[in-house]
């Protein structure tokens, strides 16, 4: 979101936002492949972290073992 902010106002007033946002992702100065390695291994690590105890409290309220399948299956 940043990233993108950035690039819209750092762009010339009269610049069309589509123009802005029809350049390739690896165009973008955000998107060096260090870059976006590291935030995949953040998001990666945040997800690992973050999921198994958000599925747990989620566990409580879906008794039903049926449900919490189709529910989960999207999120694994």
């Amino acid at each position: 979101v940043t990233a993108v902010k950035v690039a819209l106002s750092s762009g010339n007033q009269n610049q069309n936002v589509d123009s802005l946002m029809a350049k390739p992702l690896k165009d973008q100065a955000f998107a060096t492949p260090d870059k976006v390695a590291e935030l995949v291994h953040k998001v990666n690590a945040a997800i690992q972290q973050e999921l198994p105890p958000v599925m747990a409290k989620m566990k409580l309220y879906l008794q039903n073992p049926s449900t919490r399948t189709i529910l989960f299956k999207p999120v694994k």
